[in-house]
């Protein structure tokens, strides 16, 4: 592997990764303010996180094992925000109704 074929997929990583946060970050914050267009703002992170996780299965440099574990974390991702304000919510309305 190429040092330039290193660089494009750290960079492709980090745009993955912070993408995906960026995502959670405003999903909530949408969510507890009560903002649907921040919400939607937030589309556009999953979208950025979607297109890093591409630009490192695409190429050919890593083997399908990482290529698989890759492409299984950036789907099951753009579904944990949703998930996890579920849950948060969910709990609190218990604790609360207790």
């Amino acid at each position: 592997m190429t040092s330039e074929a290193v660089r494009d997929l750290m960079l492709y990583g980090m745009l993955m990764v912070s993408a995906a946060g960026f995502y959670a970050m405003f999903y909530a914050l949408g969510r507890m303010l009560r903002r649907p267009s921040i919400v939607a703002f937030s589309y556009l992170f999953a979208a950025l996180q979607a297109l890093g996780a591409l630009g490192m299965i695409l190429p050919p440099h890593l083997d399908p094992f990482w290529k698989y574990l890759i492409a299984f974390s950036s789907v099951v991702y753009l579904f944990i925000p949703q998930g996890m304000w579920w849950v948060v919510t969910t709990f609190h309305e218990r604790e609360h109704a207790a």
